[in-house]
């Protein structure tokens, strides 16, 4: 048989089929690259991190712990040992019970009672915060713009005003951690059908919501109001009352009612009591110098109040970061701005989480300058932190991805890394140069362990703090003046039993005497059997128990002893703004 080879007829055979030449490869095969990138990006992030923790936790510690943060450290440590629904604990006008509380007792589960345990818990809620408001600032941003929204986050938190702006960002829970739960909420927003919860996310939200509002009634105005209006918004304006906007709205509306059934529920189960918020409609007359605190409070928040930046080490520097700082402020307030002209032209928004931030800012801002939260001093910006990461989430979604593409440039690229430099080199100043500091009247705690006294009374400011910078080898409960009474507020009923405890000591706080002077508890008391004087506190030693008919503060009323105090039960957040301040 034959067959044609190449058009040649003859014989096939082995031999007259031509061979096939491969020619030697002369470079190596081009392999798959390495997945180094990526553990080298992961490292790098959690080294950074480690380093924003440690720098703060140090920066925390400058900052004496008072009687609110002990009051917390104890509430956590009665639910470390059993007590979970806090009984016979009445708690301030905010709970932080599902969020901060758990946080330090997972915290004293591994560290004991001490006060350095609100400072550990202050430098990672800190750093949580930089960390989930990076992710709402991401979204969906890929490469070099997500780093440069991610930049812009870490560049607008990174270094907080010296000395009192540490006392708001990294000190005792005081709504700074509220805002993780929203971010995370956002985040969810964000990502939704996306995350684990799968078609369940809604739902999620609403949990969130709920869990940040039974631990703050701010999240109330800040996260379930905002997503509320924000969504019903959107719906009016698509014309349509389906689809993502009406799930966030029933899940925001659902997140109240959830809030309020627990914590009636935590109530009725004779768990914690909790004050209404201490706030009041401002007159109109005010609302003008409020607004102007509102700016001033916004601008420590940033780390951008000059006035108080010359107080600390290298103010020269100081200075130069709150001029970074103020430079993220006008951005944020730039973007709030867009986002706003945006809503009022109706133009279509696709950035959701954008509008929800815009919202909650406005929001914050809003009940802040209305209420009389804007107290007298700065310190009361602490009622508006959200708007910090907020800002700076919110800046970084409009502005990152036009700052990253514009670092190629020579100009950009040197004005990126001097700004970089100036507050890299500020934050490690404050963290060298800030100094720890002993609990407030730790002294105290030191002295009445040193003479074996064990149970007593104590102003507010000499009490709680006094319980933990002894590690609870000492127990002081709290007390008001002018007279001395027992003091319905971050306490618990049983310690003011006198069938249970024996209090031999009462410290008075020379520079509060709201709470309670020498005279008042050398009339109410009799002479002491031991006078000591440790500065700014006086402890008075008696040889009876002061626990015996020890008149008692039950808010706005006065009972004959704690156990006379009515019930407290829940109220709605924002009541107390309607209610008549001389008849609580």
């Amino acid at each position: 048989m034959s067959h044609t080879l190449g058009g040649v007829t003859g014989p096939a055979s082995r031999s007259s089929t031509p061979a096939l030449t491969i020619p030697r490869q002369r470079t190596a095969p081009v392999s798959e690259p390495r997945p180094r990138r990526p553990f080298a990006t992961a490292g790098l992030v959690l080294s950074g991190l480690a380093v924003l923790l440690f720098g703060y936790l140090r920066i925390a510690r400058a900052t004496p712990t008072n009687a609110d943060g002990g009051a917390n450290a104890l509430q956590a440590w009665d639910m470390l040992h059993g007590n979970l629904l806090l009984r016979g604990w009445t708690l301030s006008d905010v709970s932080f019970y599902p969020t901060e509380l758990v946080q330090y007792a997972l915290i004293e589960l591994v560290y004991g009672l001490n006060d350095d345990v609100i400072h550990v818990a202050s430098a990672i809620t800190y750093t949580l915060l930089i960390v989930f408001a990076a992710l709402v600032a991401k979204g969906d941003a890929a490469g070099r713009a997500a780093w440069g929204r991610v930049a812009v986050v870490v560049a607008a938190l990174l270094v907080p005003e010296p000395g009192s702006g540490w006392a708001v960002v990294l000190y005792v829970p005081d709504h700074t951690g509220t805002a993780v739960p929203l971010l995370v909420t956002l985040l969810l927003v964000d990502r939704r059908a996306r995350t684990p919860l799968g078609r369940w996310w809604p739902v999620g939200v609403a949990a969130l919501l709920a869990t940040a509002q039974v631990a703050d009634p701010l999240a109330l105005f800040v996260g379930a109001v905002p997503l509320a209006a924000v969504s019903a918004f959107r719906l009016l304006r698509a014309r349509t009352w389906r689809g993502t906007d009406a799930h966030l709205l029933l899940a925001a509306v659902a997140s109240v009612a959830v809030a309020q059934a627990a914590l009636a529920l935590i109530w009725r189960l004779g768990g914690f009591a909790v004050h209404s918020p201490i706030a009041r409609l401002s007159p109109l007359a005010d609302l003008a110098d409020h607004a102007w605190r509102a700016g001033q409070a916004t601008a420590l928040l940033y780390g951008a109040y000059f006035p108080h930046l010359d107080d600390g080490p290298l103010p020269a520097l100081a200075i130069a970061a709150g001029v970074v700082n103020l430079a993220l402020l006008l951005l944020a307030a730039a973007a709030l701005l867009q986002v706003c002209a945006r809503a009022v032209r109706r133009q279509d928004e696709h950035d959701r989480v954008a509008e929800l931030l815009a919202a909650a800012i406005l929001c914050n801002l809003g009940a802040y300058v209305v209420s009389t939260q804007a107290g007298a001093d700065l310190s009361s910006s602490r009622q508006i932190v959200a708007v910090l990461p907020f800002g700076a989430a919110l800046a970084a979604r409009l502005w990152g991805d036009r700052l990253a593409a514009a670092v190629p440039l020579r100009p950009a690229r040197w004005t990126a890394g001097v700004l970089a430099a100036v507050l890299a080199t500020a934050f490690a100043t404050q963290v060298v140069t800030a100094r720890a500091r002993p609990a407030e009247a730790a002294h105290v705690a030191d002295w009445l362990v040193a003479h074996d006294l064990r149970y007593g009374l104590g102003s507010y400011w000499a009490s709680n703090n006094v319980t933990v910078a002894a590690g609870g080898a000492v127990q002081v409960a709290p007390v008001i003046g002018p007279d001395i009474r027992a003091f319905r507020w971050e306490s618990r009923a049983e310690w003011y039993d006198a069938t249970r405890h024996d209090a031999r000591f009462v410290v008075i706080d020379l520079q509060n005497p709201a709470y309670g002077t020498v005279d008042a508890a050398v009339e109410q008391f009799g002479p002491p059997r031991h006078r000591e004087d440790l500065g700014r506190w006086t402890v008075l030693v008696y040889d009876h128990n002061l626990l015996v008919d020890l008149p008692a503060q039950c808010g706005g009323l006065i009972a004959a002893t704690h156990a006379h105090c009515p019930p407290l039960p829940p109220k709605v957040p924002g009541s107390a703004l309607f209610e008549d301040p001389d008849h609580p």
